[in-house]
């Protein structure tokens, strides 16, 4: 059975400046490598869209994506959220669809506001706020979402998130942690930037994430040949995040 990757916008990008031969990418070129040896499925998403907004990588990305996705779109997370809730676990039909295009991108709403939430308090009782306000958003009973992966793990990020006072903010965290929430209680690995790789660990993810620094993306196409048959047990390529 093929394994299903997520490549977020960062390691994406980076492996299309390496195709289209930019320097100081090589590591982000096994990466491609490994993807072809063992073909596994890589499907793009509307936060794709979204972050790419037509730039000069994007015909390179659509190649990417055209070559190890199947022809599978994840759908829009609000989408795959509502089915969640619907079914009441992770199922990966909930996630991909035949449906999707490179000119619709994803959005924020309902939770655009997420990020201006007052938290206070220790980490159990913001990570409850967070949950709860994002269960009405969603015109759910907050003990109906309470055992669902995205808005548990939507709410431990956010909660962690609130009580990093070193890190400043960045435009880009809110989509950072709605596509992370979404797609890693699917995936059987998730490839992103530093920081959300990092929190992902903290937070105990417990599905192999790797970053983008040039040693994670060695560990991560290691992993991808690991899951080529007779390799051995995917799993044993571990947590991918330096610290």
């Amino acid at each position: 059975m093929r394994s299903l990757i997520y490549l977020d916008q960062n390691y994406a990008s980076r492996i299309a400046k390496f195709r289209i031969g930019q320097p100081s990418h090589a590591a982000f070129g096994e990466v491609q490598r490994a993807l072809w040896e063992v073909r596994p499925q890589v499907p793009p998403s509307p936060f794709h869209v979204l972050e790419t907004r037509g730039g000069y990588l994007l015909p390179t990305l659509k190649q990417l994506f055209g070559e190890h996705s199947g022809g599978a779109w994840v759908r829009p997370w609000q989408q795959v959220v509502r089915r969640q809730a619907q079914r009441g676990f992770a199922e990966v039909a909930d996630l991909l669809s035949d449906v999707g295009n490179w000119e619709t991108p994803a959005t924020l709403d309902p939770l655009e506001d997420l990020l201006e939430l007052d938290l206070g308090g220790g980490f159990l009782e913001r990570r409850l706020v967070v949950r709860a306000h994002a269960a009405e958003r969603f015109g759910l009973a907050p003990g109906r979402v309470r055992d669902l992966p995205f808005f548990d793990l939507l709410g431990r990020m956010v909660a962690f998130r609130s009580r990093d006072e070193e890190r400043a903010d960045q435009p880009s965290d809110l989509t950072d942690l709605v596509m992370a929430a979404t797609i890693a209680p699917y995936v059987d690995v998730l490839a992103t930037d530093r920081y959300v790789a990092e929190m992902l660990a903290r937070v105990k993810h417990l599905g192999p994430v790797f970053s983008g620094r040039r040693p994670d993306a060695l560990r991560f196409a290691a992993w991808l040949r690991s899951t080529a048959p007779g390799d051995g047990d995917r799993s044993s390529g571990g947590q991918g995040v330096s610290t």
